[in-house]
């Protein structure tokens, strides 16, 4: 009637394998580069604080490398989301505070149309 082992499947166990992404170290780390330095550029360029907070969310990523335990993974995550929001955000209200932004995308389109 009653499993004892049922128990030890409920038990939360250490991330075995730390290689949590599809590609290997040194490739995270090519990523991570190419993605700080388009981000930084892009914030160089348009100066907006979308990109500076994306220039920094995806180096931290490899902070997942540093340790095996599931705390440390799910703590990583729960940053990122909380950048991925702040960089959202930040960016509605850069928009809000820059309203000739959103007339540039729409004068380009009919001066495409009008060629």
């Amino acid at each position: 009637m009653f499993n004892p082992n049922l128990f030890q499947l409920l038990e939360v166990k250490p991330i075995e394998n730390p290689n949590l992404f599809p590609f290997p170290f040194e490739l995270h780390i090519g990523f991570s580069i190419v993605a700080f330095v388009f981000f930084m550029l892009r914030y160089f360029f348009d100066k907006r604080p979308f990109q500076l907070i994306f220039a920094l969310a995806i180096p931290f990523s490899l902070t997942l490398w540093l340790s095996d335990n599931k705390i440390w993974f799910y703590t990583v995550g729960a940053i990122e989301l909380l950048l991925i929001v702040i960089a959202i955000i930040s960016d509605i209200i850069y928009k809000a505070k820059h309203p000739e932004l959103k007339g540039t995308a729409e004068s380009e389109k009919k001066e495409k149309k009008a060629e």
